[in-house]
């Protein structure tokens, strides 16, 4: 217990620098580096509960979820085709991407398909945990380098090359004049426990995102979480994933760097290619355009939209489409692929 609370502490002081430095998710990435050197300095000692993981997932599941609002939620039927069509086009592209790179470097095709899968850094991440038959190492340094890249490219592209104007602040995405957290994330966590029974994938990040969803919907606003409470969150998720990875095996992965950067950029071209599609088709701006196709986190270009002073409703339901898209046919896509998964006695 008392190596678990110092590694936690690490990970926060780790993931302040991060913040610091402006990086996407510093905590949960701040966990990732801690739990990753403990794993190669104190290998016998190095764990972290799964118990605690799910609690993070909970948490994450909820933040996800209360985005769903009646205005975004006026804007889907109009908006249907275009979002279906600019997912399928994103899933196909880092298809395209994972098959290029797993036959390049001889990889397993299943791993580089999660690892490439734009907008699912931590579903992915989970989902890699709970099927051994995708390596997370790979997984993980895919989805961080494609999470990381984007996040810096993203803001720099609309600013520089699509001509947006900063209006806004981080801190205007946060609401605290609605229905408290507390009152919704008890629900979460049994729903969670409830869909793990059931076997559903990824069970206590889908349950309390449906939770928060349909909380948001019949009671109106919810308040965002506490800062501390995600930053506990993100850390606790980062040091699980962090645990399953071999630092050796991480730094033999150099090699698909280019395979992986390259793919990000045919990704973010693809991506404007789409949103002037979209753009064209449905008359709001490049830019609100660009972010909804965009492939980083839902939260992420949700922000960005917000300080640029886009339409943010649009981004929204266009992310959080390919969010759950991602959530439910992946994981059927994978099975149908390669086979049922083989059933694991996991410690949840």
């Amino acid at each position: 217990m008392i190596f678990q609370a110092a590694l936690f502490v690490l990970s926060a002081v780790v993931g302040w620098f991060f913040n610091l430095a402006g990086m996407p998710i510093p905590w949960l990435l701040g966990g990732l580096a801690v739990a990753l050197v403990a794993k190669t300095q104190f290998a016998e000692k190095a764990s972290w509960p799964r118990a605690y993981r799910s609690a993070g997932l909970v948490v994450i599941g909820y933040s996800i979820g209360r985005y769903l609002t009646v205005p975004a939620l006026r804007e889907v039927p109009g908006q249907l085709a275009g979002m279906v069509g600019a997912t399928v086009s994103a899933v196909l592209v880092a298809l395209a991407i994972a098959w290029w790179t797993a036959k390049k470097e001889n990889l397993d095709l299943q791993s580089c398909v999660m690892g490439i899968m734009p907008g699912g850094f931590t579903q992915m991440a989970i989902m890699c945990d709970e099927d051994d038959r995708a390596d997370k190492n790979i997984v993980i340094l895919m989805q961080s380098l494609r999470l990381m890249s984007v996040i810096v490219a993203v803001p720099f592209l609309v600013m520089h090359f699509l001509d947006a104007k900063i209006v806004g602040t981080t801190a205007s995405l946060a609401v605290n004049d609605g229905l408290s957290y507390w009152y919704i994330l008890p629900a979460a966590a049994v729903g969670g426990i409830i869909a793990d029974k059931l076997k559903i994938s990824t069970p206590y990040l889908m349950a309390p995102i449906i939770i928060a969803m349909a909380a948001s919907l019949q009671l109106g606003t919810l308040n965002t979480i506490d800062p501390v409470l995600m930053m506990a969150a993100q850390i606790s998720i980062g040091l699980n994933m962090g645990m399953g990875l071999d630092p050796k095996e991480l730094c033999e992965l150099k090699r698909i760097l280019p395979y992986t950067f390259a793919g990000i950029i045919v990704m973010l071209m693809v991506s404007i290619g789409v949103a002037l599609i979209l753009s064209a088709h449905y008359g709001y701006s490049l830019v609100t355009a660009f972010l909804a196709m965009a492939p980083g986190g839902l939260g992420e270009m949700c922000l960005v939209g917000l300080s640029l002073n886009e339409s943010v409703s649009v981004i929204l339901i266009y992310q959080l489409f390919r969010f759950l898209f991602l959530n439910i046919a992946v994981p059927l896509g994978l099975n149908m692929y390669f086979g049922k998964k083989p059933e694991k006695a996991l410690e949840r």
